[in-house]
């Protein structure tokens, strides 16, 4: 049976990860009150399921912007999703649609991370922008929506990476993008790729005085599978890096990768303190 579930404030966060808070915990459907007490942790299986997007708070930037950061935690093992931009897939108002995910990888083997995909993608909004922005996902019949929370102290976070005086996450610039750093990083593209050959995947960072990153290559969107020659790398250095992997596609269509740096897995729970840099790239048959 379709079910649309719809937060009075907040998000699924609050119900599946950890204890709710104030005024967060419930959940309404069509028929009344929605019980998700069996989508705790302990009952992420091999296949069948739910997927659900998490917001995962919200910051202040200091042009006088406000960010808002989502992952998503899909409570399979094994199976993965392809849910392309459209009815199922959605980002309202619609000027913020667009840089979310289609593909959703299984849950990761790291239960530190409580099984979770974080920050996946992010939206800034102008300071004076009124009302909230809504991911909405559907799938199984499974209607979530996940609005941003602007305005909660609940779910404010602090910019670290703008209100420190000491850079703590890397800089980094996929392909010819800008230099950027944080949760809203540098995009790049569109490059283009024939299906089956190889496109080199070419990323800079300057790590400053971390001695220890983690860089993950990630399929973000499209319609086939992609395979990185080298999809995680572990850099043990200071200063400037160039990278280079390969990446090849399944299927023509358009897609966009995800790369992201960080200094462990816990900085993402912590909220604290990675980059995330994206590229378009168009697959021709």
């Amino acid at each position: 049976m379709s079910m649309r579930i719809g937060l009075l404030a907040g998000t699924v966060l609050a119900l599946v990860l950890h204890a709710p808070a104030e005024g967060q915990n419930e959940v309404w459907g069509a028929e009344g009150r929605v019980d998700f007490s069996e989508f705790r942790i302990a009952n992420v299986v091999p296949r069948g399921q739910p997927l659900i997007p998490v917001f995962e708070g919200w910051f202040n930037n200091p042009d006088g912007t406000r960010t808002a950061s989502w992952g998503y935690f899909n409570l399979n093992t094994e199976e993965l999703f392809h849910v392309p931009l459209g009815p199922d897939n959605f980002v309202e108002p619609a000027e913020f649609d667009g840089m979310q995910p289609t593909y959703f990888l299984p849950a990761p083997d790291d239960r530190g991370r409580r099984r979770r995909h974080e920050s996946v993608f992010a939206v800034t909004v102008p300071g004076d922008y009124q009302g909230q922005v809504t991911w909405t996902l559907r799938v199984r019949g499974l209607t979530i929506e996940s609005p941003s929370s602007f305005g909660s102290e609940a779910y404010e976070m602090l910019n670290i990476e703008s209100a420190t005086s000491s850079p703590v996450s890397p800089l980094m610039r996929v392909a010819d993008s800008p230099v950027g750093r944080g949760r809203v990083g540098p995009v790049a593209g569109p490059v283009t790729v024939a299906v089956g050959e190889s496109l080199p995947l070419e990323l800079w960072l300057d790590l400053l005085d971390r001695e220890r990153t983690i860089v993950d290559w990630y399929h973000h969107q499209g319609p086939g599978e992609v395979t990185f020659a080298q999809q995680e790398s572990v850099v043990d250095a200071t200063g400037e890096v160039e990278l280079q992997t390969l990446a090849t596609f399944s299927e023509p269509g358009e897609y966009m990768l995800r790369v992201t740096a960080l200094e462990n897995p816990s900085a993402l729970v912590q909220h604290c303190c990675w980059t995330n840099g994206y590229l378009y790239v168009t697959v021709t048959p």
